[in-house]
């Protein structure tokens, strides 16, 4: 019998307080883990910095809250931020002479893809990672990297 496919997804409003960017990030991870998302450790640690960016940037230029979706499609994880600017975001690189703004270097540089659109009342911020092949040990459970290198 052959399982059907469901797209999964979770959708969450985020405020600006003390503990947003961090509770967005966990949720977003949480979700990961939950749904059983190939993706390894580092992979991991890559999303939540990635989540963090994006929330962060929200609250701050979007008008202190974001609508956060995190999708589970097709071998994709996916993340949305929405906020209520319509200002493109803006990849600062080194050097400028400002003491923050540079989030969406690492973005670029982490995940697998990112991007942005226009949308009613504002814009939607998203990045994606692609399913990895996790390594895995004898039992089939998985592996950290450095007992994976050492399996090869």
């Amino acid at each position: 019998m052959e399982r059907e496919y469901r797209p999964l997804r979770d959708e969450f409003h985020v405020t600006v307080g003390a503990d947003a960017v961090r509770r967005a990030r966990e949720r977003v991870v949480a979700a990961a883990e939950h749904w059983g998302v190939p993706l390894s450790a580092d992979a991991l640690s890559d999303v939540r910095l990635c989540a963090s960016e994006l929330v962060a940037n929200a609250l701050e230029h979007g008008g202190g809250s974001c609508l956060v979706t995190v999708d589970w499609v097709a071998g994709e994880f996916r993340v949305e931020v929405a906020d209520g600017c319509r200002r493109p975001p803006a990849v600062l690189m080194a050097g400028d002479e400002l003491p923050s703004g540079r989030g969406l270097v690492l973005v670029e540089a982490l995940a697998g893809s990112w991007g942005w659109r226009l949308v009613p009342g504002g814009k939607v911020v998203y990045f994606a990672f692609a399913a990895e092949q996790a390594p895995v040990g004898r039992w089939g459970e998985p592996v950290s990297a450095s007992a994976a290198s050492w399996l090869r």
